[in-house]
C-alpha cells in the first residue's frame, strides 16, 4: 500500500472475572460506554471473563504503566463513568494491573502492485477497531481475492495475473471501505468533543439507533458487512444528523437550537467528507464495471 498509517488511539485492555451474565446488561452482547474523552469497550471472551478496552485518544498523553499512571487513569477517570455493576470488577482488574495496550491506526487502501507478492487484511488497509471490522475485511479480501484467481491455471503470467490482482482491488472495495468509513466515522461521532453540537450528534446516534426496526437494521447491516452500499451509509450517517436536528426543535425551534442545528449539520460533514476523501470517492461511489472501463484500480 502506499498510504501511510496515521495513529488515532491506543486501547488499553484489562480482564474482569465473573459471569459476564453477573457483570454486563446482557451477557451475550458487547457494550460500548460513551465516555469522556473516548468509548470504552465490555464483551464477554469466555463463560468466566470479560474484556474491558479503555480507548485513549492520540490527544491524550499516554500514561505510563510502570509510573502508577494508568491505574491513576482508570480509577479516576473511568471508573466513574461505567455502569456502577461494573465499578468494583473494573477497579479489582486495575488492582492486578495487568494491562496490555494495543495501537489504533487508521490506512486508507492505496493499490500499489508489488511482483510476486499482495497485501490483505490490516497490511493494506486499516480501521478504527471501535466496531471490529477488521476481520470482516481481512475474510472478505480473502474471499474476493480467491474468487479473482480462481479462473488462472497457474500464475506464471504476471500479466494475466496482474490484470486479475487489478480487479480484485476493484471488487474489494465497497465493502471494505463502507467498513472502513462507518468505523472511522462512528469513532469521531462517539469521541467527546466539548462542542455543545457535536455531543448532540453523539447522543442522536444512541437515540436513532434506539429506535430499532431499520433504523438499527441499516447501521448493524452495514457495520457487520452485510451491507455493502456506501450510499446506505451515507444515507444513515446523514439521517442520524437529521434526527439530532429535529430533537433541537422540540418543544419550540428558537433561534439558538437552529443555529445548533446547523452546527450539527456541518460538523456531520467535517466527519464524513474527509473520510470519504482519503479513502477515495471514486473507489467508494463507482461500481468496480464502471471503474474498469475507465481504468481505474
Amino acid at each position: 500500500s502506499q498510504a501511510t498509517p496515521e495513529p488515532r488511539s491506543h486501547f488499553v485492555g484489562l480482564i474482569l472475572r465473573g459471569a459476564p451474565s453477573d457483570l454486563l446488561p446482557n451477557g451475550s452482547h458487547g457494550h460500548v460506554i460513551l465516555g469522556d474523552p473516548s468509548p470504552v469497550l465490555f464483551y464477554p471472551i469466555s463463560s468466566s471473563e470479560v474484556r474491558c478496552l479503555v480507548d485513549i485518544p492520540s490527544s491524550v498523553k499516554m500514561p505510563s504503566v510502570a509510573k502508577g499512571e494508568m491505574a491513576k487513569y482508570v480509577l479516576e477517570k473511568i471508573v466513574p463513568q461505567v455502569p456502577q455493576q461494573l465499578q468494583s470488577h473494573l477497579i479489582k482488574a486495575v488492582e492486578d494491573g495487568q494491562f496490555r495496550s494495543m495501537p489504533n491506526k487508521t490506512m486508507a487502501a492505496k493499490p500499489a502492485r508489488t511482483p510476486g507478492a499482495v497485501l490483505l487484511g490490516d497490511a493494506f488497509n486499516m480501521r478504527h477497531p471501535l466496531t471490529g471490522g477488521g476481520m470482516t475485511v481481512a475474510l472478505n479480501d480473502i474471499a474476493t481475492f480467491q474468487s479473482m484467481l480462481s479462473p488462472l491455471p497457474d500464475f506464471t503470467d504476471p500479466v494475466k495475473t496482474g490484470a486479475k490482482l487489478d480487479e480484485f482491488y476493484r471488487h474489494r472495495t465497497r465493502p471494505a471501505l463502507t467498513i472502513n468509513t462507518l468505523a472511522n466515522a462512528l469513532y469521531a461521532v462517539f469521541c467527546s468533543s466539548g462542542d455543545s453540537s457535536m455531543e448532540e450528534m453523539r447522543q442522536a446516534c444512541f437515540e436513532y439507533l434506539k429506535l430499532g426496526g431499520g433504523y438499527a437494521r441499516g447501521p448493524i447491516a452495514l457495520l457487520s458487512g452485510l451491507d455493502p452500499n456506501p450510499l446506505n451509509l451515507v444515507s444513515h450517517f446523514f439521517s442520524v444528523a437529521v434526527f439530532g436536528v429535529g430533537r433541537l426543535m422540540v418543544p419550540l425551534p428558537t433561534p439558538e437550537r437552529i443555529f445548533k442545528g446547523g452546527n450539527i449539520l456541518a460538523g456531520a460533514c467535517k466527519i464524513i467528507f474527509p473520510i470519504v476523501k482519503g479513502e477515495g470517492f471514486t473507489r467508494m461511489f463507482f461500481p468496480a464495471w464502471l471503474r474498469t472501463k475507465l481504468g481505474i484500480i
